[in-house]
This record gives C-alpha cells, sequence and structure tokens, in this order.
C-alpha cells in the first residue's frame, strides 16, 4: 500500500515539473508562433478628426488603404483613436507603430519613417468669413495676422517657414475652427479642403459659411512610422509594396470613389467662393 502510494506520488510531483518546464520554456514552435504574431500586428495611433480620411473612430479612407495594402502580406492593425497631435507624439516616442495622414515636408522626414508612395494628396486652402482676401500663399500674409489652425496638423514646407510671424490659434476640433471664423475671432483659417466639405455636408452649422480663398498647398499625404523602431523600414516597404498592388488590381481606385465619390454634390461654401472670387477651383484633394 505505502508502495503504491510512493508511485502515484512520484508521477504526480513528476507531472508538476513537466507542467513547469513547458511553461518557463514553452516549444520552439509555440515561440515562433508568438513572436511571428508580435511581428505582424501593426499598432497604429489614429487620428480621430479628419473624415472622410480618419473619423472619430480612427477610420476612414486611410484606414481601409493601409488594411488593403498590408492585409496580404499578413499584417494587421490595432488602433487607438487619438487627436493628430497626440498621435505625433505617441508615435515619436516609439508607444505606437505609426500614425497616418502626415504631410510630407522638412520636419515629418526628420522625425518619422515615411514611405515613398503617397496614400494621396490632400489640398488646404484659406478660409476667410465673408470676403476673401488677395494672399495667394503665406508669404502674402502679413505679420501678426490672426490664424486659426487645427493642433499639430501639417501646411507645408512655405507654412512652417513663416508661421512665427503670425498669432496663431490652435484648437483640436474643426466646428470649433468653424466657429473662430464665423465669430471673425480669427482673420482667416486654414482647412483640407475635402475635410472642411465633410464637416459642412454631415454636420449642422449655423450662419455663414467660410469663404474659400487661394490655395495653400497640395500635401502628400503618408503614413509615418517610428524613427527609432527596427521594424519601421521594414513596415514602410511593406506598405509600399501593397499600395503598388492596389493599383494594379483596382482596389485603389474603387476605396477613393467610395470615400471621394466623383459625382458628389458641391457644397454652398464652393458655391460662395465661386461668386465671390476669381479662383473658381483649384486641385482636388486626392489623386486620381
Amino acid at each position: 500500500m505505502m508502495r503504491r502510494m510512493y508511485c502515484w506520488l512520484c508521477l504526480l510531483v513528476c507531472g508538476w515539473s513537466f507542467a513547469l518546464l513547458a511553461a518557463v520554456n514553452p516549444s520552439p514552435l509555440r515561440a515562433s508562433q508568438q513572436v511571428l504574431s508580435a511581428d505582424l500586428l501593426v499598432r497604429i495611433a489614429a487620428e480621430d478628426n479628419w473624415p472622410p480620411f480618419s473619423d472619430h473612430n480612427g477610420r476612414g479612407l486611410s484606414f481601409q488603404l493601409v488594411k488593403a495594402a498590408l492585409a496580404p502580406q499578413g499584417y494587421q492593425l490595432q488602433l487607438t483613436p487619438v487627436p493628430y497631435a497626440r498621435a505625433l507624439h505617441l508615435t515619436a516616442r516609439g508607444k505606437t507603430d505609426a500614425l497616418w495622414n502626415v504631410t510630407r515636408q522638412s520636419n515629418t522626414l526628420r522625425d518619422y519613417v515615411l514611405h515613398q508612395t503617397p496614400l494621396f494628396q490632400a489640398a488646404s486652402s484659406f478660409y476667410y468669413a465673408y470676403q476673401t482676401k488677395p494672399y495667394r500663399s503665406v508669404a502674402d500674409i502679413p505679420d501678426n495676422t490672426v490664424i486659426g489652425v487645427i493642433l499639430g496638423y501639417e501646411y507645408g514646407d512655405l507654412y512652417e517657414q513663416h508661421k512665427h510671424r503670425f498669432k496663431l490659434v490652435e484648437v483640436s476640433q474643426h466646428l470649433q475652427l468653424i466657429q473662430l471664423l464665423q465669430q471673425q475671432r480669427v482673420e482667416l483659417a486654414i482647412f483640407f479642403d475635402d475635410v472642411l466639405q465633410w464637416y459642412l455636408q454631415q454636420e449642422p452649422v449655423e450662419g455663414s459659411l467660410p469663404v474659400r480663398g487661394h490655395l495653400n498647398h497640395v500635401s502628400d499625404i503618408f503614413v509615418a512610422f517610428a524613427k527609432d523602431s527596427p521594424r519601421s523600414k521594414v513596415l514602410a516597404g511593406a506598405l509600399d509594396q501593397g499600395l503598388a498592388q492596389l493599383k494594379q488590381n483596382g482596389e485603389y481606385q474603387r476605396l477613393l470613389q467610395l470615400y471621394l465619390p466623383q459625382g458628389q454634390q458641391v457644397p454652398l461654401v464652393l458655391q460662395q467662393h465661386a461668386a465671390l472670387s476669381p479662383l473658381n477651383s483649384h486641385p482636388r484633394g486626392f489623386t486620381r
């Protein structure tokens, strides 16, 4: 009897030992699967205030393009919706792998790793409360002009060179910026045209609508990867490869049409602009 109990006790101790060893030293197959899963997960600090490119959930055209480009290569996206300035900060600190909707200009090339092929282009313009002014570029705007912008946004290298001359009013939400312009608390505001158009079509805006002046800049829009991460160049290359495939198979064009249809109704802001300004049109905010 004692011998039988001793045998069972030995078997129980051995079982516990093997279980402990398996937990501490997982099989090579299981370990490789865990590493592979981590390598294929791409953490995105997704802007939450730039529809139709990136809405309050971080989803929109940017999400669809990046997902479609990377998914065939096995990558999965994990989104954290945050304001754009916060997304820049998180990625610069390496707290997340990347953010999207970044303009390719000198400071972003310095601080992040960008891929080669832009996701799309986005045009920004000068907007006024009632009447336009003849500013054809930020270089024409007088010193100490009060200008409304979105916190953290890039508006081109020329803007970066001249912004120190202005009194900037920086806000986080586009509806705030529209209200500042309506109340004439800023002399002009810079909006990305497609984004302002979306808000004017989707959100009820009381009072006068912004009047568009001259084009400020057409931005090439990219995904920016963390500069110090060894994965960033690999991910950037994979994104370029995926975008090329999307353009080849027609999926890229389909997604553009889905989020930025050519036949969408021209909003009143553009009608007012056409009536009040000799500048009737300029490049749309995406590539065709």
